[in-house]
């Protein structure tokens, strides 16, 4: 007796690249901290050095001060 297959789920393909400058990666990570002045922009560099995404971004992109 012979069975259907269900529907056939599409492999994942590699994931894209994303590109931006690094002016706006920069801006978006200081729109996002909270706090004002320079609590917000040692926070803003805190995202951009210690996140899980400067964590991914690390081999590509090095922030230094």
């Amino acid at each position: 007796m012979k069975t259907t297959r269900g529907p056939k789920r599409s492999k994942r393909s590699a994931p894209h690249r994303l590109v931006t400058t690094l002016g706006e990666l920069i801006s978006a990570a200081y729109d996002t901290a909270p706090g004002f002045g320079t609590q917000r922009i040692e926070r803003a560099l805190a995202l951009l050095t210690r996140s899980p995404l400067a964590r991914h971004m690390s081999p590509h992109v090095e922030f230094v001060r």
